[in-house]
């Protein structure tokens, strides 16, 4: 797609606005009009304004890039929030069934490939917190070899195809909504991350339980088993222990990682381009999605507290607050508890932010350039 300007430029010939209600001077209104951009004569009408005649009207325009000087100062001083730079969306009605296939298949593809080690290695040093990063990830490998490291896969895929596609659905229906009401990018990402996060507690919680007992219970019990064992001594409630700790993670994670991107990839646009409003190459969209990735591990210690309640739950422990496991994890294994597992997080926090964030804007893009 080509880089679009301050005008909103797609391509090399025209310049693309949406106008709501313009008001310009005759001579500039009889000018768009040779253009074509203001040919509706029954949606649009005259007035008097600081002594001048002025022609108003509503419609979309296309102009030609040589001609746009003429556009400058006041004639477009009511434009629409939609009318600025980037090719935003005018609402969330944009959203629908196709960003919830694109959430499905881009988060099982996360999990099915890197996303369920360092899972499973993240998961392991949460729950044995004396072990050291090296040593949780051999002992995982001496209980089942390489195919260890992908225990409970059948559950994370479940919950990657559901969670993936109320992630994606949700971020973009909030975030269309917030960047057509003029908020910026990178609070809209910060913001649409958190709503997109919450929303994936629905499904999270019952199928991160049955990861995490998969890894830390007992072995022999099959996913089945465990599902109808824990459904008849506790119900539906049963499969969500630990389910505060999942909603503060999931909010900050999400929250962090594609507010965290945002603010990078407008770093990036000015330091490679020189231009706040510059279209970044895709490498240049990895790396905003690493960074922001990385960036976002620093709430770890919900993630520590999730592992735990979870654990606690499938061997049948007391049930304890967050605030509760906070202070076992520091009483037990000091503040450095709290970021037990933190270098298979980060690995894994790059991975989910390049797929469901770098990933998810780049398929976006790519298939909103196919219809055009």
């Amino acid at each position: 797609m080509p880089r679009p300007d301050r005008f909103g430029c797609r391509g090399a010939q025209f310049h693309a606005f949406f106008m709501e209600i313009h008001c310009l001077p005759v001579e500039k209104y009889d000018w768009l009009k040779r253009f074509g951009a203001a040919n509706q004569e029954d949606d649009s009408w005259s007035i008097e304004k600081n002594n001048g005649k002025m022609r108003c009207f509503r419609e979309k325009v296309e102009i030609p890039v040589d001609e746009t000087s003429m556009l400058h100062g006041e004639a477009f001083s009511k434009t629409s929030p939609t009318t600025h730079m980037s090719p935003h969306p005018k609402s969330a009605k944009n959203v629908g069934f196709r960003d919830l296939v694109n959430g499905g298949i881009l988060q099982c593809l996360e999990a099915a490939s890197l996303g369920m080690p360092f899972e499973v290695w993240k998961t392991r040093m949460g729950s044995y917190r004396t072990e050291t990063t090296l040593e949780a990830f051999g002992n995982i490998y001496k209980q089942g070899g390489v195919s260890a490291f992908w225990a409970g896969t059948g559950a994370k895929m479940v919950e990657s195809a559901s969670k993936g596609a109320i992630l994606l659905f949700s971020k973009e229906a909030i975030s269309d909504s917030l960047l057509a009401s003029g908020v910026g990018e990178t609070v809209t990402g910060f913001a649409a991350g958190a709503g997109g996060g919450v929303c994936q507690v629905v499904v999270m919680g019952p199928c991160t339980f049955l990861v995490t007992a998969a890894v830390n219970g007992d072995k022999s019990i099959s996913t089945t088993q465990r599902i109808k064992s824990v459904y008849a001594a506790k119900g539906i409630k049963g499969f969500y222990p630990g389910g505060s700790a999942i909603a503060f993670r999931q909010a900050t994670n999400w929250a962090s990682r594609q507010g965290f991107t945002e603010l990078v990839r407008g770093q990036f646009k000015v330091i490679f381009h020189g231009d706040e409003n510059a279209k970044l190459t895709v490498a240049q969209e990895a790396g905003s999605g690493i960074i922001g990735g990385a960036l976002a591990c620093w709430n770890h210690p919900f993630e520590v507290a999730r592992i735990q309640m979870q654990t606690a739950a499938e061997r049948g422990e007391p049930k304890q607050s967050m605030i509760q496991v906070f202070k076992t994890v520091t009483k037990e294994n000091g503040i450095g508890g709290l970021f037990k597992g933190i270098v298979p997080r980060i690995g894994l926090g790059i991975w989910q932010t390049l797929f469901m964030v770098t990933g998810a804007k780049l398929v976006k893009q790519a298939l909103d350039g196919d219809k055009k």
